[in-house]
């Protein structure tokens, strides 16, 4: 459900590929930090500031507000 909310059932006729990069980096952010939110696409923000997380999720954020 959460792949659906937020980049759609199928890729873009243009810009496929940018949909591919963004779909595969939701995803490996979901795997290292076992995501498992059903609705939220990366879960709930990170409880106070992890460096490298932090930054993921700020990036990730702002990537999926174009789709």
């Amino acid at each position: 459900m959460w792949f659906v909310t937020v980049l759609g059932p199928v890729p873009p006729a243009h810009r496929t590929q940018e949909w591919m990069d963004h779909a595969t980096e939701v995803l490996a952010y979901r795997v290292t930090y076992g995501i498992t939110d059903q609705v939220l696409a990366l879960g709930a923000a990170p409880d106070g500031y992890v460096p490298r997380r932090t930054e993921w999720h700020r990036d990730l954020i702002e990537k999926l507000r174009r789709w």
